[in-house]
C-alpha cells in the first residue's frame, strides 16, 4: 500500500467524518418527500414500514470473535511494531528537551497510559456502536502517525519548542511517518481494523438478555 494510497484513505475518513456530523446536525430538520414520478415507478406504498436498518445490519459477535482470534498473531505483531515506533520517536524527542519540557511530556504521557489503563479495566459489555467505534478507531489513528505538520504545531505550542527544536522535531516525526507507512504496506486491512478491539474481547461476548 503506497503514500499516495494512504492520503486518499485518510481524505475519505475525513470526509465521512464531516459528512455524519452534518447528517447529525441536519437530522432535526425536515426532509422533502420523494418525487411522485419515483413512488409511482418503484412502488412505494405510503403506509409501508421503513426497514430497521439496525436490526438489518445486527452484529455477529461471534463471527468477529472468531476473526480476532484467527488474526491475533498478527494483530500482536502489528501493535508491537507501531509500540516500537512510537517508543523510538519518544526516545529521541524526550531528548531534545530540557527539564521544563520533558516533565510536561512526561505528565501528558502519564495522563495517557491513565486513560488507557482505565478502558482495559473496564468490564461491561460493548454496545454494537462501541464495537464499530473500535474498529474503525485505527484508521482516524493512522492521520495522527503520517501527518507531520499539525502534529509539528500542536507540539511546538503544547511543549513551546524553540526554532531548532522544532526542526529536530520535523525531522522525527518524517521518519516515524515513513516507518509507519512501510508498517502499513505490509499489514493486512484487518489486522490493523482490529488491533483497537483485540485487547477487549471479554467485552465482545453477546449481551445476557
Amino acid at each position: 500500500m503506497t503514500q499516495r494510497v494512504f492520503v486518499a484513505l485518510l481524505t475519505v475518513v475525513v470526509f465521512l467524518a464531516g459528512y455524519g456530523a452534518r447528517g447529525f446536525t441536519d437530522r432535526g430538520g425536515p426532509v422533502p418527500p420523494p418525487p411522485a414520478t419515483l413512488t409511482q415507478e418503484y412502488g412505494v406504498r405510503p403506509n409501508a414500514k421503513p426497514v430497521d436498518a439496525k436490526a438489518a445490519q445486527k452484529l455477529d459477535r461471534a463471527k468477529l470473535l472468531a476473526e480476532i482470534e484467527k488474526l491475533r498473531p498478527q494483530i500482536v505483531a502489528y501493535t508491537a511494531q507501531v509500540a516500537e515506533i512510537d517508543a523510538e520517536f519518544e526516545r529521541e524527542f524526550t531528548a531534545l528537551l530540557v527539564p521544563e519540557q520533558r516533565e510536561r511530556y512526561n505528565a501528558n504521557s502519564k495522563k495517557r497510559l491513565e486513560l488507557d489503563a482505565k478502558r482495559r479495566a473496564e468490564t461491561s459489555i460493548l454496545s454494537d456502536e462501541d464495537i464499530t467505534r473500535e474498529r474503525d478507531r485505527p484508521l482516524t489513528d493512522i492521520y495522527r502517525q503520517v501527518t507531520v505538520t499539525p502534529r509539528l504545531e500542536w507540539m511546538t505550542k503544547e511543549y513551546k519548542l524553540d526554532a531548532a527544536q522544532q526542526t529536530k522535531t520535523r525531522a522525527l516525526l518524517s521518519l516515524r511517518r515513513n516507518q509507519f507507512i512501510a508498517l502499513l504496506d505490509s499489514t493486512a486491512h484487518p489486522t490493523i481494523r482490529l488491533s483497537r478491539l483485540a485487547p477487549l474481547v471479554q467485552r465482545v461476548a453477546t449481551p445476557a438478555k
